[in-house]
């Protein structure tokens, strides 16, 4: 048999496969087209009782109300827009009388939506100050060289140890190579301003005393006057650069603080400004209620919406969305289910062909069952899974 994707190109009804292992290909397939699997005649009969529960659509009827639904709410839009076109321009004809009020619907939607903005940027700039407020507690302190560290203990993990070496081929190759690398990093920390000069020297300096060390024969590795110094100069270095970089760790953490606390502190005086400006306007009412703050400030409203209403084009519109809101209810009717609200029509469309497009795979003793299942499903692809015929049984 092909891949599972073969089989997207399937349409609705009735298709009988044959396959070498139809149980194991019926997984697969239910999987990858996200179908019910029955694989017992229990599974089938339960699939059958609950399909028979939905409306038999086919795909010309799904196809139909999928088409009217966008239709309706692109009327349902279009009229809206037609209507509050023509309350604007009665607005602007009554203040051209001079009979309009001060305040315009248009300015008190937009201290409405200037507050909403407002609250929602001031509870963005609390959530990031929560988070770098966790981020400092979690950060490391600054982590030095212990004031209890014996020398040799320094020495030892610097690479001094008492046990037979490599060969004195390696140990100069390998002291070279450290010093080459404490140069470039001297240059590094010099270059990006990381440590003073006297610092920086500390570098070449302890790994050429560890170098002259580690140069000695294996037998000579005792503690000497040098190998202290070397493990005191390590531990200065090792120091020094653990509070260079903690320091800079803590500053870049203060600077991101206090941005923080700015943006947070400019969040808090826009929506005062923006709460005193609403308030100047709508006095206690709740920002979400701005059409009865309208109502109430512009006692003009009902007589623009109702003069608004008689206006040739909202008219118009009127009239076709209410021919496409008949059809639609009519539709709804005919298939014996109660009719969504056209704003919310498109998705429920789709939510409705989900489920009576799903497919559905049957295998095993279910197969018999899959001309019940296509009868009350004809928008659905019903997979019958069988195993190879005779013919292909003795080819193979």
């Amino acid at each position: 048999m092909e891949d599972d994707e073969a089989y997207d190109d399937l349409g609705p009804g009735l298709h009988v496969l044959r396959d070498a292992e139809p149980l194991k290909r019926a997984g697969s397939m239910a999987a990858h087209l996200r179908a019910e699997l029955c694989a017992t005649v229990p599974q089938a009969q339960a699939t059958l009782a609950a399909r028979s529960t939905l409306p038999p659509i086919d795909v010309a009827t799904l196809a139909t109300l999928q088409v009217l639904s966008r239709r309706v709410a692109r009327a349902e839009r279009v009229a809206a827009r037609t209507r509050e076109r023509a309350v604007l321009d009665l607005g602007k004809r009554l203040e051209g009388t001079g009979f309009a009020l001060a305040i315009h619907p248009a300015t008190i939607r937009d201290r409405a939506t200037t507050l909403a903005t407002a609250r929602a940027a001031l509870v963005e700039a609390d959530r990031a100050l929560a988070v770098h407020a966790a981020d400092v507690g979690a950060a490391p302190a600054p982590v030095g060289m212990p004031d209890d560290t014996a020398p040799a203990d320094v020495g030892a993990s610097a690479g001094l140890s008492s046990r037979p070496g490599p060969t004195p081929a390696v140990r100069r190759s390998r002291s070279l190579g450290a010093i080459v690398a404490s140069f470039g990093l001297t240059l590094l920390f010099l270059g990006l301003g990381l440590l003073p000069l006297w610092a920086a020297l500390l570098f070449p300096l302890a790994t050429s005393l560890w170098a002259l060390r580690y140069l000695q024969p294996p037998g000579r590795h005792h503690a000497s006057p040098d190998t202290e110094q070397a493990s005191s100069l390590l531990a200065e270095v090792s120091a020094t650069t653990d509070a260079v970089f903690g320091a800079r760790r803590e500053q870049e953490l203060a600077e991101r603080t206090v941005l923080l606390e700015r943006r947070r502190k400019r969040a808090g005086e826009e929506l005062r400004v923006a709460e005193r400006a609403w308030r100047e306007l709508a006095g206690d009412r709740d920002v979400t209620d701005v059409e009865a703050v309208v109502k109430r400030l512009d006692p003009q409203y009902e007589d623009a919406q109702l003069a608004a209403s008689q206006t040739v084009g909202v008219r118009a519109t009127d009239a076709v969305l209410h021919q496409f809101r008949q059809r639609w209810l009519a539709f709804w009717r005919e298939l014996g289910m109660p009719a969504p609200e056209p704003a919310d029509g498109e998705g429920a469309v789709d939510e409705l062909a989900a489920r009576v497009g799903r497919s559905i795979v049957l295998v095993g003793p279910a197969a018999a069952w899959g001309p019940d299942l296509a009868r009350v499903a004809p928008a659905a692809r019903v997979l019958v899974l069988e195993g190879p015929s005779e013919e292909q049984a003795e080819l193979s």
